[in-house]
């Protein structure tokens, strides 16, 4: 890479400035350094400042280049250039990611500086090392986040590669397994190197590492038990402005020449580290910034107006702004302390301010400064301790069922399980109603066709004709005569007897209305022998379809309004028994008391209403008693690691036999079971741990399908966390449905 291109023409190894701006998730920390000779220098270094959210960031990197630049002896400009130090996270194929770098622009854009060139904090850390042990490094670099742990492996100063880890409860096992992704034939390098900006953490994740029996584990291999060193927040400035001052004038070397503050000019107290140095970055080019270039020229540039000029070199500083003080994450009492120190040094009077006013007395600078420290602990006291949590859990039951004879005895007092009789008792009540709906069954009315025919006798004999006697005529339609008629023997072949009668159709229907002339068949008679024929058209045969009740519809209201009425009838005995009670349902036996229709079958209605009145009865049991017999039915049922709880209980039954108050049934017992938990482990082991690690604990639970944390009052970033204090978090688990 190219770092000596943002010196822009100036003379190699000048006297010049620069800062080291190191970022992590979570943490900033700046630095400032000079090329002397064959070293770098590094002057000054900063307390990392605590950031937590993107929109804090800017205050942070402020905080810390303030913090930095107060040691500057008065006759060095503030620096601009700058080399940043990034993790492994933030870069890939050799790039910024694109989030990260805008993140970057926005610093520089709103800090007034110039960017030179980025290092990754892995690869700087083993350029150091090897600067300072005259070695190439043999070493795993660790990088401890809130979030996310990253490994990065070097052999011989190589990189052989990096891995990134999601936190969990146990950072042994995330090390571990982010380890176990370098597995291969050969062993890792013995010694665990850790860096974060949180010192006091840091010590405590050493321990837990030097607790772990890696013989064990199967994936890891060791040559020998690895030997874990802690690496100084201040080792990563110094290891970032190394690897700058390695590409600038090729030095091969650094050292601190920072100077004890004086707590009375109200500097902050420095303290010695050691860094390492990296085998390459990028330049600004790479970052996505101009160098040498006019950037008013490009299109979409600010304007003079809007644009923030650099400051000269000699020219004096104007005094940063602190970033909005927030409160600290969960238990990291460091990080919240840290965040206070810096945001008060931004605080402490410098010799002037821009205005060029006189600072304020250090009587009221003291005032403020104790109320101010007032509220944030306050403020930290009431985080604490008042937030709640409801953490609800489900998981996905394991179901069991058996089925069984049981006995309900309504004559007995004391249950007899082992033979499965339970003593119970009969409720009755009464409950009537009324049910409408509309009919479904049709009708056919009408008139009958009418007319007069002439009977044609050709036969030898007088016929006589009774009433009723039926016509067919085309069609098979039928008509029967209304009045007897008898009829004379025919005279002669051509001229038979006769007589005129009246007819009527047998059904309704138009169809009946033949025309005159029509010819019908006489009763049993042959028609070569006897006939009649319509001496004119018939009339009067009508037919309509209307609504009608049918057999179906009294059936059917029937059925629905007696269902409704158990309903009722249920609920009613289900309230009365108590609590103490259970209610078998399926004993209930209706007795009907009234039932009135409004219309008979085949009457012509649209609707159809009945009134009905049932006497219900049924039986109840002891609560209790029944849940030890379902208990006592399932129990060789029930694996192991899961409890029987009476309310997952669940039950049908069907009657068999009912004689004189015993009540014979079937029963089917069923259990949806839920595994035996520890609430108050729980509770313990989930305090003070983001919504995402908690989760990531609770998945471990037998058949866990997906958790419900709701923390009140609510919060925001990473201050959202559960409550420090167990008691305050209410633990409940529920079936997954």
């Amino acid at each position: 890479m190219d770092f000596k291109s943002f010196l822009s023409g100036e003379k190699l190894g000048a006297k010049e400035h620069y800062w080291a701006l190191v970022i992590e998730p979570g943490w900033i920390q700046a630095g400032i350094w000079e090329i002397a000779g064959d070293k770098a220098e590094v002057t000054s270094v900063s307390p990392p400042a605590a950031w937590e959210v993107e929109e804090e960031i800017i205050g942070a990197a402020d905080t810390a280049l303030s913090a930095a630049v107060q040691n500057l002896p008065e006759d060095i400009g503030e620096p601009s250039k700058t080399v940043f130090g990034v993790p492994t996270s933030w870069v890939s194929e050799g790039q910024i990611k694109a989030e990260h770098l805008e993140k970057i622009k926005r610093i520089c854009s709103e800090l007034s500086l110039e960017p030179s060139g980025f290092v990754v904090l892995p690869e700087a850390i083993a350029h150091h090392v090897k600067s300072e042990e005259g070695a190439p490094l043999n070493a795993v670099v660790i990088g401890v986040g809130d979030e996310n742990i990253e490994i990065s492996v070097f052999k011989l100063g190589n990189l052989v590669g990096n891995s990134v880890v999601a936190r969990s409860v146990s950072i042994a096992d995330d090390v571990a397994e982010g380890l176990a992704r370098f597995s291969g034939s050969e062993a890792l390098p013995s010694r665990l190197l850790l860096y974060d900006g949180k010192e006091g953490e840091l010590e405590e994740v050493r321990q837990n590492l030097l607790k772990v029996s890696w013989e064990e584990q199967e994936k890891v291999k060791f040559l020998h038990t690895p030997k874990v060193e802690i690496v100084d927040p201040d080792t990563k400035v110094l290891a970032t402005a190394l690897a700058g001052a390695s590409e600038i004038a090729n030095v091969s070397s650094v050292e601190s020449t920072k100077k004890e503050y004086e707590e009375e000019e109200g500097e902050i107290p420095p303290e010695t580290e050691n860094v390492g140095k990296p085998d390459g970055g990028i330049n600004a080019e790479d970052l996505g910034f101009a160098i040498g270039e006019d950037v008013a020229k490009k299109p979409g540039a600010p304007s003079p107006e809007t644009t923030q000029a650099l400051p000269t070199q000699n020219a004096p500083q104007p005094s940063r702004p602190a970033p909005p003080a927030t409160l600290p994450k969960g238990f990291e009492v460091g990080r919240f302390f840290a965040r206070v120190k810096n945001f008060l040094v931004s605080l402490l009077p410098t010799k002037t301010i821009q205005t060029g006013f006189p600072a304020p007395g250090k009587r009221v600078f003291a005032l403020g400064l104790g109320f101010f420290v007032f509220l944030i602990i306050l403020s930290f006291v009431l985080w604490w301790y008042l937030p709640k949590a409801v953490v609800s859990i489900y998981v996905s039951p394991k179901n069991i069922e058996q089925k069984t004879d049981v006995v309900f005895d309504t004559t007995v007092s004391s249950p007899d399980l082992a033979s499965a009789v339970i003593p119970a008792q009969i409720d009755k009540t009464e409950v009537s109603g009324d049910k409408t709906k509309s009919t479904t069954g049709t009708k056919v009315v009408g008139e009958k066709a009418k007319g007069s025919v002439k009977i044609r006798n050709g036969t030898a004999s007088n016929i006589n004709l009774a009433v009723g006697t039926i016509l067919a005529g085309t069609n098979d339609l039928k008509f029967s005569i209304n009045s007897a008629a008898s009829v004379s023997a025919a005279l002669s072949p051509s001229e038979p007897g006769t007589a005129t009668v009246d007819v009527s159709a047998v059904d309704i229907g138009s169809q009946y209305n033949l025309g005159k002339d029509e010819t019908f068949k006489v009763g049993n008679y042959p028609k070569a022998d006897v006939d009649a024929v319509a001496l004119s058209d018939f009339s009067g045969g009508t037919s309509r379809e209307i609504s009608a009740v049918s057999e179906d519809d009294q059936k059917g209201l029937e059925e629905e309004l007696t269902a409704e009425l158990l309903d009722k009838a249920k609920q009613s005995l289900s309230q009365e028994v108590g609590e103490d009670k259970l209610f078998i349902e399926d004993s209930l036996t209706p007795t009907v008391g009234s039932k009135s229709f409004s219309n008979k079958v085949g009457d012509e209605a649209s609707t159809l209403k009945l009134s009905l009145d049932l006497k219900v009865s049924g039986i109840a049991v002891d609560k209790k008693m029944f849940y030890e017999f379902a208990r006592e039915t399932l129990k060789e049922k029930v694996p192991s690691g899961f409890v029987l709880r009476d309310e997952q209980l669940k039950n049908r039954f069907v009657l068999i036999d009912e004689n004189k108050g015993v009540y014979e049934m079937e029963a089917v017992i069923a259990a949806n079971l839920l595994p035996e938990l520890k609430i108050d482990e729980i509770a313990k082991n989930i305090s003070g741990r983001s919504s995402v690690v908690a989760e990531r604990y609770l998945s471990s639970i037998p058949g866990f399908s997906r958790a419900e944390i709701k923390i009140k009052p609510p919060l925001f970033g990473k201050l959202k966390v559960l409550p420090r204090i167990t008691k305050n978090i209410q633990i409940e688990v529920a079936a997954e449905r």
